[in-house]
């Protein structure tokens, strides 16, 4: 990490004062620790404008809360001296520190010595430090030494405890906080889509840090893979990118459960990306005991997003836009409705059932919209289909196939450009004797199907 791009850290030796990084002799900036954990709220004790220059004098550490002066403590305890935390070491009512900073939050925990992580703690006043309980039970320690990247050798003390299975079923608030996803996966190889279902049920203090909280994770991926980051998707991965759905998947809901939320109102990612919702996200068929989903052949013509400041394409996004070309029909709703009023009427429910061309379609709104605009067609983009000949017991039920799209609408104005609004899951039966191989046979059996047409359009 480049000596410019970390610009604070909190001194904890004496009183504790914020220095800055440009003032410390060189070999003191590769010592850090780092602090991950729940705000829990707003934080008094944070360096502003106002309070910048009295921190760099002294921050009693008395005035820390609790989890800061466990922090301090464990840091003293290791002989480590510099401490990273981000509401002391962040100027926070400065957009343009912010800006800064954060983009490098990433390196913060890739580079530190030791990056504390209070799982435990709701909140920055509860603390992570407690005495262990009965169900735990730690064995003598290992004496070992070890060479760091500079070629110190150093003494460690290896610890094993033993949890009781209790232990391992808790659900700790750190594990709801969006910043930590990138503290914890920084070295994973698991999937991408494995990934942003995961990342989706975690919680950000601010609803801008949706992208920006997972950015780390996104630019080491592109490092490795080339790939072209577009909101929270892959160029290369579409359509099976689009092919997510929020709200849990089928099968893992309670009543109850599938209310879903109102759309941001600050933009913050185009409608085809899951990061324009604020609730957990599921991929179609995603690892189910069934057959898998497979994407139609639908054709990305162009791609690209506009970040609200420069390089910051991983973090903040200002507009993005795709241009495919592949199979889109309209319906024309019985009666209009106003866009907020797609939603389910039923609040255990999840989606819309309607009947087009005599197919059962099922409309799943991807959030509650807000505006009053009209409604009166509903656009359908076919993406992907599921052969449910998948069964042990072929003879148990008729041969049918699942299709699944997007649910879009046109923008006023702008002919061929559209909005996703949610998506659609129907299934086309036929008979046994048929052709299961051919699949030109299940679109000619249903009017539904009839009415694809193949076009170039744009969603934003």
């Amino acid at each position: 990490m480049k000596d410019s791009e970390l610009l604070h850290l909190f001194d904890i030796d004496g009183s504790g004062m914020l220095v800055e990084t440009s003032d410390m002799d060189k070999s003191e900036r590769h010592g850090w620790c780092a602090l991950s954990y729940v705000w829990g709220g707003d934080v008094p004790l944070k360096t502003t404008k106002a309070t910048q220059l009295a921190h760099k004098k002294r921050i009693p550490l008395d005035t820390l809360p609790q989890t800061m002066k466990d922090a301090v403590y464990v840091c003293r305890g290791m002989a480590i001296r510099y401490l990273w935390i981000d509401a002391l070491c962040i100027i926070q009512d400065d957009q343009e520190d912010l800006r800064e900073e954060v983009s490098h939050m990433p390196k913060v925990y890739q580079y530190a010595a030791l990056t504390i992580s209070a799982a435990s703690s709701r909140s920055i006043y509860d603390g992570f430090l407690y005495r262990r309980g009965y169900w735990s039970h730690t064995f003598p320690a290992i004496d070992i030494r070890v060479a760091t990247d500079s070629g110190e050798s150093i003494r460690l003390f290896v610890y094993v405890i033993m949890y009781s299975h209790a232990f391992y079923k808790r659900k700790e608030p750190i594990l709801q906080r969006a910043w930590t996803h990138d503290t914890y996966r920084l070295s994973s190889s698991r999937l991408w889509i494995d990934m942003v279902i995961e990342y989706s049920k975690r919680e950000a203090s601010f609803a801008s840090d949706k992208l920006r909280a997972l950015s780390a994770v996104a630019r080491v991926y592109h490092l490795e893979t080339g790939k072209e980051y577009l909101a929270g998707l892959w160029k290369e991965d579409i359509p099976a990118a689009l092919c997510w759905a929020s709200g849990p998947p089928p099968g893992e809901s309670e009543a109850g459960q599938f209310v879903t939320s109102q759309r941001p109102r600050e933009y913050r990612a185009p409608s085809w990306s899951w990061a324009s919702v604020d609730t957990p996200v599921h991929y179609w068929g995603h690892r189910c005991n069934c057959a898998p989903v497979k994407p139609r052949p639908i054709q990305v013509l162009s791609a690209g997003i506009i970040p609200t400041y420069p390089n910051g394409e991983f973090d903040s996004i200002a507009s993005g836009f795709l241009v495919l070309h592949g199979p889109i029909r309209a319906w024309a709703l019985p009666t209009p409705i106003k866009l907020r009023e797609f939603k389910t009427k039923d609040p255990t429910e999840w989606w819309w059932s309607i009947w087009v061309e005599e197919v059962n379609a099922y409309v799943y709104p991807d959030a509650i919209e807000d505006g009053h605009e009209m409604l009166d067609t509903l656009w359908f983009l076919l993406l992907a289909e599921r052969d449910n000949n998948y069964h042990p017991d072929p003879g148990a039920r008729e041969p049918s196939t699942t299709y699944y799209g997007l649910v879009l609408k046109e923008a006023i104005g702008h002919p061929n450009t559209f909005s996703r609004i949610g998506y659609f899951r129907t299934e086309a039966m036929f008979d046994a004797d048929c052709d299961c191989s051919n699949r030109d046979e299940v679109y000619t059996s249903a009017m539904f199907f009839n009415y694809f047409e193949d076009r170039n359009i744009t969603l934003i």
